[in-house]
C-alpha cells in the first residue's frame, strides 16, 4: 500500500514538473548585456614587464633564479611612469 502511494506521488510530481528546470530561465544569447564584464589590458610598460618576467621564469631553474625574476619584475614596475 505504501509503495503504491509513493509511486503515485512520484508520478504526480514528475507530471507537474516539481524539481525540473524553470521555463522562464534566461539563456545567454551571445549579445552583450549589462552583466558582461570585459578585461582591461595593462598599460604598455606593465605589459613589457610581464613579458620579460615570463621569459625569465621560463628559463629559471633554481629558487635563486626564480627570486631574481620576481625582484626584476618589481624593479621593472618601479620604472614604469604612472
Amino acid at each position: 500500500m505504501r509503495m503504491a502511494i509513493m509511486a503515485g506521488l512520484l508520478s504526480v510530481g514528475m507530471l507537474v514538473g516539481c524539481g525540473g528546470a524553470e521555463m522562464d530561465a534566461q539563456e545567454p544569447t551571445g549579445a552583450p548585456t549589462e552583466e558582461t564584464v570585459t578585461a582591461m589590458a595593462p598599460p604598455p610598460c606593465e605589459r613589457a614587464c610581464l613579458t620579460l618576467y615570463n621569459y625569465c621564469m621560463r628559463s629559471a631553474q633554481t629558487p635563486e633564479q626564480i627570486a631574481f625574476c620576481e625582484e626584476d619584475l618589481d624593479s621593472c614596475y618601479m620604472g614604469c611612469e604612472y
